[in-house]
């Protein structure tokens, strides 16, 4: 046998071990057995606990976490390992939604390639529980990796205003409000239960910290008058979102989000970016790729940007002093521009 074909096999298996996993860890998710797995149990006991449940089933997927050094196992007994520890922990901070849309939405994209480049089927759209509780949910995940650049950030720029473009659950304006006592924001998200949620965690903020369920471009159309009753801010914030947009309404949108800030103001734009060379832990292009690959799937997306697209894109709109942080793991980017001033503006 050949080296190739020795490479190309090794390829294989270890992609069905991953598919494994993702299955694997998935399944523990929505059964909620990595909770039950903390405390050490046979399969005997855990079919008196679910006698509705199918047994062998229940024996390969034991099998398959132990194999995977998700489950430890003695004397019949399997109990959760740190890292199925980790799962559990941390389900809520994205990881059961991250995983959801992989196994659920991801696979199902992929399986479609071939007649969507021979373009004999119309491009995907997003399912509802992706538009209303994955997209939101998932992107939580990023959250302990890009909240304490946005600490350092907002302490050092001392912003005092907030408009979160997309807020989704409102956590990021949550969270700022908690940190800065003076800080009031506003945060604008289109899909009504998701609002409903943002509206929910910021109550406790007394009306600094509000929430508007309201389509971003409706704002963007508005005349100028209009678009100021929301206020003038020091920041605006594009979080997980640009990639949902076309080139030509990414230049209107942050075209119009000039409008909205002070002189000086910013702007701050999260996202995975396409190919790029950054310093990473995980030496890896795979996650943001594929990413980007799975929304080209869909109709009116055009995968992700690379950064240099990003650059470009806010030098053409009116923003200088570009500066970009890549956050740790490589995977999500931040870039911060400063609004433009009008009289150097005019002088071009």
């Amino acid at each position: 046998m050949d080296v190739s074909m020795l490479s190309l096999l090794a390829k294989t298996t270890s992609m069905m071990e991953y598919l494994g996993f993702l299955w694997v860890v998935q399944t523990g998710l929505e059964l909620n057995l990595w909770a039950e797995m903390e405390t050490a149990r046979s399969l005997k006991e855990l079919m008196i606990i679910h006698p509705e449940w199918d047994e062998i089933l229940l024996d390969h997927w034991l099998e398959q976490a132990h194999y995977m050094e998700l489950l430890t196992k003695k004397n019949d007994f399997f109990q959760a390992t740190k890292l199925a520890k980790a799962i559990n922990k941390y389900r809520s901070l994205g990881l059961e939604a991250l995983y959801k849309e992989l196994v659920e939405h991801w696979a199902i994209g992929f399986a479609e390639l071939p007649r969507l480049i021979t373009k004999q089927r119309a491009k995907l759209t997003l399912e509802k529980d992706m538009e209303e509780e994955l997209i939101a949910k998932a992107s939580i995940a990023s959250e302990p990796f890009v909240w304490p650049y946005l600490r350092s950030k907002c302490q050092k720029e001392q912003w005092k205003s907030v408009l979160d473009l997309g807020c989704g659950e409102g956590r990021y304006l949550k969270i700022l409000g908690s940190e800065f006592s003076d800080l009031c924001g506003v945060g604008i998200e289109m899909n009504p239960a998701v609002a409903e949620r943002a509206q929910e965690k910021v109550k406790e903020h007394d009306g600094r910290i509000r929430i508007l369920c309201q389509d971003i471009f409706s704002l963007v159309y508005q005349q100028k008058d209009s678009l100021l009753e929301l206020g003038n801010f020091d920041l605006c914030l594009l979080n997980n979102s640009i990639y949902y947009f076309t080139q030509e309404q990414r230049i209107q949108l942050l075209g119009s989000i000039r409008e909205f800030l002070k002189p000086g103001g910013q702007v701050g734009i999260l996202t995975a970016v396409r190919k790029g060379s950054p310093v990473r832990v995980f030496r890896t292009h795979l996650p943001q790729n594929l990413m980007s690959f799975f929304l080209a799937c869909h109709q009116g997306f055009e995968g992700l940007p690379t950064t240099e697209e990003i650059r470009s894109l806010l030098l053409q709109t009116g923003y200088d002093d570009v500066d970009m942080a890549v956050m740790p793991l490589g995977t999500s980017h931040y870039f911060f521009a400063r609004k433009t001033d009008e009289c150097q503006e005019t002088s071009r």
